[in-house]
């Protein structure tokens, strides 16, 4: 029979690599899906040319919140407007834009002590086959939520 001492040396500490290979999987999925919603603000489209066109603020000097939003062609009579990847129509942008506008963290716009507008940003990327009318929505959708800070993406190439 085995003394007490050469059972105790025989013994072996097992390590459970379950919990950490579940914990590993989830972290990446987690990079896999914010990195693919990160992608969805910037949509592949032909942007229009603009001889004076300037590359874009670097994110982190940007201090106002910002929207993207995408205008595409569309095959049917009009195009069609994206927000983080899900497509909005004209009455659902305005609310949209109403409730990121509320989303900043200011107070309500109040021209009495001369704060007139939100400090929102939005970015208009639109496809250069776009119709302008689609265009005129989103500025209108801008314009009633009083979101005056409006930058339209260009490229300087002609491509």
């Amino acid at each position: 029979m085995a003394s007490a001492l050469e059972m105790a040396m025989e013994t072996k500490a097992d390590v459970n690599m379950t919990p950490m290979i579940d914990c590993t999987f989830l972290m990446l999925l987690f990079f896999m899906m914010t990195s693919q919603l990160s992608s969805l603000d910037m949509e592949s489209m032909s942007l229009p040319y603009a001889s004076e066109a300037q590359p874009p603020e670097p994110e982190d000097t940007v201090k106002d919140r910002q929207v993207v939003i995408n205008i595409g062609k569309d095959d049917a009579k009009k195009g069609f407007v994206h927000v983080g990847g899900l497509e909005y129509d004209k009455d659902k942008l305005a609310e949209m834009m109403r409730q990121e506008a509320l989303i900043s963290g200011e107070e309500p716009p109040d021209p009495q002590s001369g704060n007139t507008a939100y400090n929102l940003r939005v970015l208009i990327r639109c496809d250069r086959e776009a119709r302008y009318e689609t265009v005129q929505w989103v500025f209108e959708a801008c314009y009633k939520n009083r979101v005056y800070k409006t930058i339209i993406a260009a490229t300087a190439t002609t491509e």
